[in-house]
């Protein structure tokens, strides 16, 4: 299981939205786990990629259609895909349609997780046809998560560590 902070992401086709260390630290906690094979796919930029420690297959898809011919050649169990706005710029309808249902498909077959740190219009399309979708925000105090799948609605807030000291008392 991918743990992000508090929860465990399982197979399906989840969509993840947080900040780049969370992200780091799921896709890299799970490659420490060992296991199963693992492919991180990016597009033409990537906020996580050169940060990223373990074994896992890295691969790049600079349009829609080599993000499909990655993902339709894809053997690993476990696949992480990095959101990149630029791909979709002059992607079809259509297309975009094959993608998501290819996404889908994906996901009854092993773990798949989209995740990008920045929402925009077409990740919050994708995000609204997951299994589950996990949004990280960033507050002073902590990470608030708010988790939505199959069971429903799941919000809690996870503090960050802190050290006490007496003045606290």
């Amino acid at each position: 299981m991918i743990r992000v902070l508090s929860l465990e992401i399982e197979a399906g086709f989840n969509v993840l939205h947080a900040p780049p260390e969370i992200c780091i630290d799921a896709i890299s906690g799970w490659c420490r786990s060992g296991g199963f094979s693992t492919l991180f796919v990016s597009g033409n930029s990537s906020k996580v990629a050169g940060r990223l420690r373990g074994r896992l297959n890295v691969r790049r898809g600079f349009t829609i259609h080599q993000l499909i011919e990655i993902l339709l050649d894809a053997h690993e169990e476990v696949i992480f895909i990095e959101h990149d706005a630029a791909i979709f710029e002059d992607c079809s309808f259509a297309t975009l349609e094959n993608f998501i249902l290819l996404l889908r498909q994906l996901g009854r077959e092993r773990t798949l997780v989209y995740f990008s740190a920045k929402r925009d219009r077409i990740f919050d399309f994708i995000a609204g046809l997951a299994d589950r979708y996990i949004c990280v925000e960033r507050e002073i105090n902590g990470y608030y998560i708010a988790d939505t799948g199959i069971s429903g609605i799941r919000q809690q807030f996870f503090p960050m560590k802190t050290q006490l000291t007496l003045e606290v008392f």
